[in-house]
């Protein structure tokens, strides 16, 4: 099943509605990621996207938001404000499933910039851990929400890491990452099922995962 997007509510009101998620003190880890989680699922619902694979639209067609590809970018994404617009840059040199990620990652820190002063470290772990793990979090929960993950594993029988990853729009290494999170790396690998009786979903990029990227001017065309 494919996706349309239909919001629910003005896109305007979009980032308003997510940072309101966030109280205005300071989180521990924990409840951090908590809200994170709810903020993923909020996104989702505001614009009637329920099942896999999400649009990377939901974002990049926010307003005052602006998603551009960079060869020279020394890392995976960054995220400024410029001239009334927050620009997210993406690493061009990085597959297509890895910038999806990194346009989701990097929105959450422009959801946190209000209240990025709140956001401090304990013995574990340094604001800036924090922050970075806070917003992979986030990320993960965006484009592999926990129930539909799971409703795949066990309803649909998806139980291989590729299958899910290819059904999720994800590269293999988050998927696998993200199964661990939920607790079932170890069932998949003792539930698979022989080959010819698990659901095999094709390799080839479908045009959902070309369809924005497509756009931009510096696509490299390389797909995980």
């Amino acid at each position: 099943m494919t996706n349309d997007i239909n919001p629910t509510t003005t896109n305007e009101s979009v980032l308003r509605t997510l940072r309101s998620l966030i109280p205005a003190r300071v989180l521990t880890y924990a409840e951090a990621l908590q809200r994170a989680e709810l903020q993923a699922g909020r996104l989702l619902s505001l614009h009637g996207v329920r099942t896999p694979s999400v649009p990377i639209e939901i974002v990049t067609e926010l307003p005052r938001i602006r998603v551009e590809q960079n060869y020279d970018l020394p890392v995976s994404g960054s995220a400024h404000w410029d001239s009334g617009y927050w620009v997210i840059s993406v690493n061009a040199g990085e597959f297509l499933l890895r910038q999806r990620f990194s346009v989701m990652h990097e929105f959450k820190h422009v959801l946190d910039h209000p209240t990025r002063h709140l956001i401090r470290g304990d013995h574990k772990l340094s604001a800036d851990d924090m922050a970075e793990k806070v917003a992979d979090y986030f990320a993960a929960c965006v484009l592999m929400p926990r129930a539909w993950v799971k409703s795949a594993f066990y309803n649909e029988r998806v139980q291989s890491v590729e299958a899910l990853a290819e059904m999720f729009q994800v590269s293999p290494k988050a998927m696998s990452f993200r199964l661990t999170q939920l607790g079932l790396t170890t069932q998949a690998d003792r539930c698979a099922t022989p080959l010819g009786r698990s659901r095999q979903l094709s390799t080839a990029p479908s045009a959902r995962r070309r369809s924005y990227f497509r756009a931009l001017p510096a696509l490299t065309g390389v797909l995980a």
